[in-house]
């Protein structure tokens, strides 16, 4: 008898069997228990997860003899012939090899006749979106309005290359991977029925490289059993058949980087070259291990988010609370670029190598809040204070005065003159001078100018914009006069257009008529005259604050501390202002 693949041999036959299809095959059961069956359907989703498979369970549920029903029974005619792909009215297309407008032409004719045995006739096209545009536009008219005879099954792993007018006329379900316990729990009931004991660790070793597409990892399963013969099948089977680290390789290598301890990390990784695993399934086997540690520091009860066995589990949270987060980081950072670098290199073991080398030898990072705190304790050493979180310095113990020395004769000698201090005059701070205001309005309880164009800005956003550049020249109760640099003429210009409105306001505001005039200014005009416009006083007070400030973050203890201890230097200083 011909052998027959695991993936073919336990394919589900009813839309209970399918694994991790939830959503899609209770809402298809739900559908044929309602009468509510569309007639064209498009699977969506990645390799080996059951588009195929489900697309044979429709085709079987439609024409079971027993429906249609969300049960096949699995042992009519139909169903066996559909199983079988033999039956003459179930059709499955492959979209690369039929992406012509000449094979839909030839299918859009074959559908308008009669089923020959079958209740219904189905098509299924797999990899939809090789069709090309052409073929998609035949088909349309057939796929939105087809004979009551005829279901569309369309599959593809691409959806998004699909034109929308194809999308709008399918009833659309996206499959997922299937998460690794719920593959885990199907291959262990099949190898439980072939009468295969296998490892829990091998088991999951299967599951992790067949990532999540359960006829992967049925295929893999038919190339480990093949190896190990009738004999148990181990993670070093596994390992060695698909050449890929195990876990203990990988723990082994994890271990030594996080010690420090280059050489047995070079020794491992040779070890692993001379099975056969290549420098790049080392490095990624590093990079998922460093990835399942990091998971297990921030979410340390979050075990099902680990694809490994229990004991594999209690391992990696054993060795999780052993390092620090910091330093997981910082290995998988590395490693993560050593993987990227050994997809470009033609020395892949070079580089791994020296990746190895350099996680190993690099030291530890420090948390900045430690930084910090050391570099306070140090400021403070420096500057005479006793360290934060140290006790005081014992008091010195009493000393007995010393008494004089016996006085000698003096020697004749030439005077030694005796230094004294003389004070130096230290200049008083000269104050920066005031930003020029606009001159002040009359005594007689006019308001200023900043008032009225706060009042302006209320009432007429707009025309209060132009005047903000204005300078004040003159400001009497009777007549304003206010001037543009010659950088805001057209500013100007637009004010002078506006006059009209600017006088209503004002003697809407004040309650009496106020003259207002518009001087445009030459360049030296502007130069001479001392006082400036509100936008120039703000920006001026600005850049004054953001000098202050940049000079008081340069003079600091602790930058200066920093800088020497580091001898780095500042690049840019940024401020809020």
């Amino acid at each position: 008898m011909t052998y027959l693949v695991l993936a073919r041999k336990y394919r589900p036959k009813t839309f209970s069997e399918v694994v991790g299809q939830e959503h899609v095959t209770r809402t298809l059961a739900n559908a044929f228990a309602s009468g509510r069956v569309h007639h064209a359907f498009l699977l969506c989703g990645p390799r080996g997860v059951g588009k195929t498979t489900l697309a044979r369970i429709l085709g079987k549920a439609l024409n079971c003899e027993h429906g249609p029903t969300a049960e096949p029974c699995g042992v009519c005619s139909a169903c066996e012939t559909i199983a079988a792909g033999t039956a003459v009215d179930y059709h499955e297309l492959d979209g690369a090899s039929n992406r012509g407008i000449d094979s839909i032409r030839e299918l859009t004719e074959a559908v308008r006749y009669q089923p020959a045995v079958l209740r219904k006739k189905v098509y299924v096209i797999d990899e939809v979106h090789m069709l090309t545009t052409e073929a998609f536009n035949a088909l349309l008219k057939t796929l939105e309005e087809p004979p009551p005879h005829v279901t569309f099954v369309l599959a593809t792993t691409e959806p998004h290359k699909l034109p929308n007018t194809i999308l709008s006329r399918c009833q659309r379900y996206d499959f997922k991977l299937v998460p690794g316990p719920r593959l885990a729990q199907h291959l262990q009931r099949i190898f439980a029925a072939e009468s295969i004991s296998v490892e829990p660790g091998a088991l999951s070793l299967v599951v992790r490289e067949s990532g999540g597409s359960v006829r992967d990892a049925l295929s893999l399963s038919d190339q480990v059993i093949s190896y190990v013969g009738d004999a148990a099948i181990t993670e070093a089977h596994v390992a060695e058949v698909l050449g890929v680290a195990d876990r203990a390789l990988t723990r082994r290598l994890v271990g030594a980087l996080a010690g420090g301890d280059a050489r047995t990390a070079l020794e491992a990784a040779d070890q692993a070259n001379v099975r056969g695993i290549d420098e790049v399934q080392i490095a990624r086997a590093v990079v998922r291990y460093l990835r399942d540690l990091a998971v297990l520091q921030a979410a340390p009860g979050a075990v099902e988010l680990i694809d490994a066995s229990d004991e594999e589990r209690g391992e990696l949270a054993e060795e999780a609370g052993r390092l620090e987060r910091t330093r997981v980081q910082q290995m998988f950072e590395r490693m993560l670029r050593a993987c990227d670098d050994l997809g470009k290199t033609l020395q892949p073991r070079l580089v791994l190598d020296f990746a190895l080398i350099d996680v190993a030898t690099t030291e530890p990072l420090i948390p900045l809040g430690d930084l910090m705190s050391r570099l306070g304790d140090l400021e403070r050493r420096l500057g005479g204070a006793p360290p934060r979180s140290s006790p005081p310095p014992p008091a010195p113990p009493p000393q007995r005065t010393p008494s004089p020395p016996p006085r000698q004769a003096p020697v004749a000698s030439a005077p030694v003159p005796v230094p004294v201090p003389v004070p130096v005059p230290v200049p008083a701070p000269t104050p920066p001078p005031p930003a020029a205001a606009p001159p002040p309005p009359a005594s007689n309880g006019t308001p200023t100018w900043d008032d009225l164009l706060v009042a302006l800005a209320d009432k007429k956003k707009t025309l209060a914009g132009p005047y903000e550049h204005a300078r004040v020249l003159s400001f009497t109760r009777d007549a304003i006069e206010v001037g543009f640099t010659e950088a805001w003429h057209t500013v100007g210009e637009i004010a002078k257009d506006r006059l009209d409105e600017m006088r209503a306001f004002l003697k809407d505001h004040l309650g009496r008529p106020v003259e207002i005039r518009i001087k445009l200014l030459s360049e030296a005009e502007s130069a001479s005259m001392p006082n400036r416009s509100v936008v120039e006083v703000t920006r001026d007070r600005a850049v004054d604050e953001k000098k202050k400030r940049e000079t008081e973050a340069r003079e600091h203890p602790a930058t200066k501390l920093v800088l020497e201890t580091f001898g780095a230097s500042i690049k840019e200083i940024k401020t809020d202002v």
